[in-house]
């Protein structure tokens, strides 16, 4: 598959919201709907870096294969072939973190394609078959997690450490989160931290909670 550029990618951008909206698109619509400010759209123009993140978050809502935007293939040939597509399971409708809920293999999902730089940063091609991708609800994981925000969990790496300071989707006795986790192992617990130092930390015994997996990747 041939990388594109940014304005190839961006021209694919309004394509989709010409069609969805039917009346002219321009630059500051197509930084709106990307969620980046008409400055990092301009800059992002200036030094042809395709923003992926924002790209990522963009075509999880709006049902598109980010690998249609991404390269210069057609549709048609993506769909063919299950190798030009690099995905991972995508629970849409699973939110994680302030507020409560359970999750499970049951749930409902759909394919999120992923740029090859994200597959790097989350673990490699090896690490897909163990990545799951949810929705981030509430301000408990803020700066570094936002609300709305899109995570990689690693369901392969359930071990929290005592002596690293790791973020993980847990399943508490109130409701499923994403925490820092750490393990304190003379008491045999578990202490779960936010990176809003509004809310307080919470201690439950190891057995009492389920580690789902490590997040290894935001956006």
């Amino acid at each position: 598959m041939k990388n594109s550029s940014f304005n190839s990618v961006m021209n694919k951008v309004q394509l989709h919201l010409t069609s969805k909206y039917n009346k002219q698109i321009l630059e500051n619509d197509i930084a709106e709907s990307l969620g980046l400010s008409n400055e990092e759209y301009s800059n992002s123009k200036t030094q042809n870096q395709i923003p992926i993140n924002a790209l990522v978050k963009f075509c999880a809502k709006e049902d598109l294969l980010i690998n249609h935007i991404l390269f210069e293939e057609s549709l048609d040939y993506i769909n063919s072939s299950s190798n030009n597509l690099i995905s991972v399971k995508y629970f849409r409708n699973v939110n994680i973190s302030a507020g409560g809920g359970a999750h499970n293999e049951e749930e409902e999902f759909e394919y999120l394609g992923l740029d090859e730089e994200i597959i790097s940063q989350i673990g490699g091609p090896s690490k897909l078959k163990y990545i799951e991708a949810v929705n981030v609800k509430g301000d408990s994981m803020e700066p570094v997690i936002k609300d709305g925000d899109i995570i990689f969990i690693d369901k392969s790496s359930n071990k929290p450490s005592h002596e690293k300071h790791d973020v993980y989707v847990v399943n508490t006795p109130n409701g499923m989160l994403v925490k820092v986790v750490t393990f304190i192992p003379h008491y045999q617990k578990l202490q779960l931290q936010s990176y809003n130092t509004l809310y307080p930390p919470e201690i439950y015994d190891f057995d009492e909670i389920q580690i789902l997996g490590k997040v290894v990747g935001v956006s």
